[in-house]
């Protein structure tokens, strides 16, 4: 018995190691390759590596007889300014929630372990009790509480900071929410505008849809106005519907005309989906749901423990072990979001499309590769050190 707790207790260990290595370590890349960027300029393409907690630039500098860096060329930036064109949103409007809780959520994982190899009921309890209520303690203040950002990892403080271009002093005082709620919201406007689709607001304009119409001016001259009232395409298209009506038929109304605006504006905001606005007040009911999840877990493993261990046993080891497809599948589902929930303000217009999780793929002109990085080497060695804990156990048991 004592060997066997001996043994169990050593992979336990292993894999503490390894999930410190996680968290700091590249888990999978991406990279696009066009024409317009040669490979002796950009041999590994515009790639970047995604993390846990953040997303890197995964350029290096270029030195060669023909080009030189000063320094790495930021493909994170670069991707961003590429994937704008077709509507996509940024890369750090993905992951919001995941990124800020990740601290949380590996070091449960860790305490996970660790109660699984200890030996008797009394001890599982007590080490998961204490454990819950550091981490409940230590998210609640980074998450809700000012100046809270500064418990946060420092890897994600500085992506923030860049991704944002603000200094440590500009972020003085921000809770961890006030963090996820400025950089999803700075994502989501950073190329496209971010306005609600309010039809009333918009409907006092068709006084100079009416004007340009009935003295035969130019739609066209009308497009800074209107983008200065902050009409979007689709009400802008709305408007040209409206203006070509009115020159056809000018013995509308003024009524008539604010009726009919009305209508067809309704009609296209249904079609438009859910503002960015209204994604970003999700977002932070998000945070609020996936922090009282993290509670409810952390209950529910003590309360498991106490009255079925043996099945709860297995969870502690199982969770952890299920950590690549846990990856996977948020990964495959904010590339589908980002594929899906295109901006109509793009410069050229695709149908919605499931960017490549694994492989390769094509996008216009840029051929997409996305591979696991050696971070995502780490957490299937970690899984079969779990594995191989939990057989042990279960052989034990037997």
């Amino acid at each position: 018995m004592q060997n066997k707790n001996l043994v169990i207790g050593t992979f336990s260990l292993v894999s503490i190691g390894l999930l410190i290595a996680i968290f700091y370590s590249p888990i999978w890349w991406v990279s696009l390759k066009a024409p317009q960027y040669p490979e002796a300029s950009f041999p590994q393409g515009i790639r970047i590596h995604f993390h846990v907690n953040k997303v890197d630039n995964g350029c290096k500098k270029v030195e060669s007889e023909e080009k030189y860096e000063e320094e790495a060329l930021n493909c994170k930036h670069e991707m961003d300014a590429i994937n704008h064109y077709v509507g996509m949103y940024p890369i750090a409007a993905g992951a919001p929630v995941e990124r800020a809780v990740s601290p949380f959520v590996f070091v449960l994982l860790g305490l996970m372990i660790i109660a699984f190899a200890l030996p008797n009921r009394k001890q599982k309890m007590a080490f998961m009790g204490i454990g819950s209520i550091a981490i409940a303690g230590w998210a609640y203040t980074t998450l809700y509480s000012e100046d809270g950002l500064k418990q946060q990892s420092a890897p994600y403080r500085d992506d923030l900071m860049s991704t944002m271009e603000l200094t440590p002093n500009e972020i003085e005082g921000w809770s961890g929410v006030d963090a996820i709620k400025a950089s999803y919201e700075e994502a989501l406007a950073r190329y496209f505008p971010t306005i609600a689709v309010e039809c009333d607001r918009y409907a006092n304009q068709m006084t100079y849809v009416d004007l340009y119409a009935t003295q035969d001016r130019p739609f066209e001259e009308l497009n800074d106005l209107l983008a200065n009232a902050g009409a979007n395409s689709s009400i802008m298209e709305t408007f040209h519907q409206l203006y070509d009506k009115i020159k056809s038929d000018p013995t509308m109304t003024a009524e008539q005309q604010q009726q009919e605006f009305m209508q067809r504006c309704e009609v296209m905001s249904n079609k438009v989906g859910m503002t960015d606005v209204e994604r970003s007040a999700l977002m932070m009911q998000i945070t609020d749901i996936v922090f009282i999840g993290l509670l409810g877990a952390m209950l529910l493993i003590i309360v498991g423990l106490w009255k079925m261990e043996n099945a709860f046993n297995w969870v502690l080891i199982l969770v952890p072990m299920a950590l690549p497809i846990f990856f996977i599948l948020d990964y495959a589902g904010w590339l589908w979001w980002f594929g899906h929930h295109l901006s109509e303000m793009g410069a050229f217009t695709v149908k919605p499309f499931m960017p490549t999780v694994f492989g390769v793929g094509k996008v216009a002109q840029f051929a997409t590769y996305s591979y696991p990085n050696y971070g995502f080497g780490l957490i299937m060695l970690n899984s079969v050190v779990l594995a191989v804990a939990a057989l042990i156990h279960l052989k034990s048991n037997r």
